[in-house]
């Protein structure tokens, strides 16, 4: 969890510094808002791709533990403290 925030910290602050770089640039008031839309798409993505990317790795770990766990109940009685 900690790895989004750090990311969607530096994605919010790229759009931000990104947003503020295009509105102080000199051209049409129509191509800048194409511009800015675009960046904000291309934000997105980068952003679903990272919140993918996490849940995989988060399903990856949570099946990890599962079998982790069903094989201690698995080994019931036959186990002693020392084998888990």
């Amino acid at each position: 969890m900690k790895s989004i925030r750090i990311a969607l910290a530096i994605a919010m602050a790229a759009a931000a510094g990104l947003a503020a770089g295009i509105l102080i640039a000199s051209e049409k008031g129509k191509r800048t808002r194409r511009k800015i839309s675009e960046a904000g798409l291309d934000l997105i993505e980068d952003l679903q791709q990272r919140c993918q990317d996490a849940l995989e790795e988060l399903k990856g770990k949570a099946q990890k533990e599962y079998d982790n766990i069903a094989q201690r109940c698995q080994c019931g009685s036959t186990c002693q403290k020392s084998d888990l």
